[in-house]
């Protein structure tokens, strides 16, 4: 009798036995499957980096650069304005017309930067006039600034420009600017009394419509 009760719970403990073996290596139970792979322990999932859904890549439409009638406009009313700073020493409008980056100078500063011009009185109000010729195709760069850069061809002296436009608010705000008045090329060549070669095209530029240089 004894011996038939140890065999009965010998043959309980081993059919426990089974039933522990068959939810360890069950895929429910443990979420691998049955080849036998120990399941990554607690401390070691924690640390391992998840997987996280890029967003996907919403370019922005690209700027286009304005018409010639509106480059036209930026290039005269910014050249307005900067003569009006010259001729009444006030840099103060000048200024308030530029983008955000640009109002960080003070009026005092861009006086200094323009002391040139003040210095030898020279008068940009040709620019209302006379067509500008560009020479270099107007572009925007990467990071939408407008770059336009060319000169009016005034007598005897020439007005050279460079200037960039930030968008700002849906209008192009002036970013940085640089302008110059080196000699016209016929006048300089009359200043040093040199003749252009024989066969060279001559410099004197196109009028234009309204007849002004």
């Amino acid at each position: 009798m004894r011996r038939v009760l140890i065999g009965s719970f010998c043959m309980a403990l081993v059919g426990l036995g089974l039933v522990a073996a068959a939810l360890l290596f069950s895929p429910d139970a443990s979420g691998q499957s049955s080849s036998g792979a120990k399941p990554t322990p607690a401390s070691k999932a924690a640390s391992l980096p998840r997987a996280q859904a890029v967003p996907a890549a919403t370019s922005k439409p690209a700027l286009a650069v304005p018409p010639p009638e509106v480059l036209l406009v930026l290039i005269r009313t910014t050249l307005v304005a900067l003569n009006q700073a010259v001729q009444t020493g006030n840099f103060t409008v000048l200024r308030d017309l530029g983008a955000p980056s640009f109002q960080n100078s003070t009026p005092t500063q861009l006086g200094l930067a323009f002391a040139d011009l003040r210095n030898r009185n020279i008068d940009l109000s040709p620019v209302v006039a006379v067509t500008p010729e560009v020479s270099e195709t107007p572009s925007i760069s990467p990071d939408n600034i407008l770059r336009l850069t060319g000169q009016f061809p005034t007598n005897p002296l020439r007005i050279r420009f460079q200037l960039l436009f930030q968008p700002v608010n849906g209008q192009w705000r002036l970013y940085g600017m640089a302008v110059d008045t080196p000699p016209a090329p016929q006048a300089s060549a009359e200043a040093t009394g040199s003749a252009p070669a024989p066969g060279a095209p001559a410099n004197t530029p196109a009028p234009s419509k309204d007849g002004a240089h």
